[in-house]
């Protein structure tokens, strides 16, 4: 069996804002370009360009945000 980690960090969000008033807890999810740039005819190791590339994805543009339908539309 699994649980996912969103599971975990709702369960405990308390404990995690210490404190502080939580007004909710709602899932959301950050989709970014992932255009990558590859010349296949100057690249002699195409795995290892890829594996090179993929740490870039992290900063591509935002480009969908998905949240819960739970969601508040104050939030």
């Amino acid at each position: 069996s699994f649980v996912f980690l969103s599971s975990i960090l709702h369960e405990f969000v308390h404990e995690l804002f210490a404190g502080m008033k939580v007004l909710g807890c709602y899932q959301f999810r950050v989709t970014r370009n992932g255009d990558l740039f590859v010349d296949e005819e100057e690249v002699k190791n195409l795995r290892a360009k890829i594996q090179g590339e993929l740490p870039q994805r992290h900063f591509g543009d935002a480009v969908r945000l998905e949240v819960a339908n739970s969601c508040s539309e104050a939030m």
